[in-house]
């Protein structure tokens, strides 16, 4: 085993196919996007232990106990991260040492998480980072089941294409816990707004739909997967998010979202749509050769309604 292992976690952004993606087989596009969150797994003597930079009260256990029924609080700050290591174990075998983890994140933390998948990027995270430590061999598609069975095991919901793309790196077509893709994307610049008002996701996910809008969704993620010209992009894209206005309830755009998509989509050569659930947190963007001084005038204009617009990295595919 290694002294040390540490690895840097994307965050997501959903690009196409919210909410559709969350039944078997519906279909999602989703980014990777670069972070500051890393993950660190050291041996230690005594117990294993967690702790993080977000306010957390370090967190210590033994991870055979982990196994034990009810010995996990789903309620708990450290769920997320306790149940990875749980699904690792049980997949694994034993850890054949107590750990000392650490987790870094920048990705905020209750009502000041930025909507990056932070959960997401914990399960992901704390099993690559094992599968590093341990030299386990893992596959990426070993990592993502995993890394889903223990968020699913502790949301109870969700379509974990945020954890297709955070294990796999880059942009992805995603079919639910059925396929995954990388996709040759179009090198477009991509930036995110943030209009500052997180969101439970898992809250949003019991809103029921007609089986033409699963229909329509999967449609359209499809045909953007293989878009690569961006007046079309752009059309498809806005078509997606026409779909989820006319079948989410009213406060799914907000004023702040509302004011934004306007603005954004009102320059032919930026295409921006809501990212994941909605009802507040972010838009992301995609620029064809927009000028920086064109882009300026447009932070400034969103700045005035308190909505930050900041350029993003997709990060590397695996």
């Amino acid at each position: 085993m290694p002294k040390k292992v540490i690895i840097k976690v994307p965050g997501k952004l959903f690009i196409a196919g919210e909410y559709a993606v969350t039944r078997q087989g519906g279909r999602a596009i989703v980014a990777a996007v670069e972070t500051n969150f890393m993950i660190s797994v050291k041996q230690t003597k005594g117990l294993s232990v967690m702790h993080t930079n977000i306010g957390l009260e370090a967190f210590s256990f033994k991870p055979t106990d982990l196994l034990k029924p009810g010995m996990i609080d789903m309620k708990s700050d450290w769920s997320f991260a306790l149940t990875a290591i749980k699904k690792f174990i049980e997949v694994c075998g034993p850890l054949k040492s107590e750990l000392e983890i650490e987790i870094q994140s920048n990705l905020g933390y209750g009502k000041n998480k930025k909507g990056y998948g932070s959960s997401a990027a914990v399960v992901s995270g704390i099993v690559k980072a094992l599968n590093q430590f341990f030299n386990m061999k893992l596959s990426f598609e070993e990592e993502f089941e995993i890394a889903a069975d223990a968020h699913f095991e502790v949301q109870g919901s969700g379509s974990m294409g945020d954890i297709a793309a955070i294990i796999f790196g880059g942009i992805v077509s995603y079919r639910n816990r059925d396929l995954i893709e990388v996709l040759q994307f179009p090198d477009w610049e991509t930036f995110v707004v943030q209009t500052g008002k997180s969101v439970k996701t898992g809250e949003k996910l019991s809103i029921n739909f007609e089986p033409s809008f699963y229909a329509e969704s999967d449609k359209l993620v499809q045909r953007l997967s293989q878009e690569k010209n961006f007046s079309g992009f752009k059309k498809l894209l806005l078509e997606n998010q026409d779909l989820l206005i006319k079948n989410l309830p009213k406060d799914y755009v907000t004023e702040k979202l509302d004011f934004a998509l306007k603005t954004v989509n009102s320059h032919p050569r930026l295409a921006g749509k809501i990212s994941g659930s909605g009802f507040g947190e972010n838009l992301i963007v995609f620029s064809n050769g927009v000028s920086w001084g064109e882009i300026t005038l447009l932070i400034q204009s969103l700045e005035q309604k308190n909505i930050k617009m900041e350029a993003i990295k997709i990060a590397k595919s695996n």
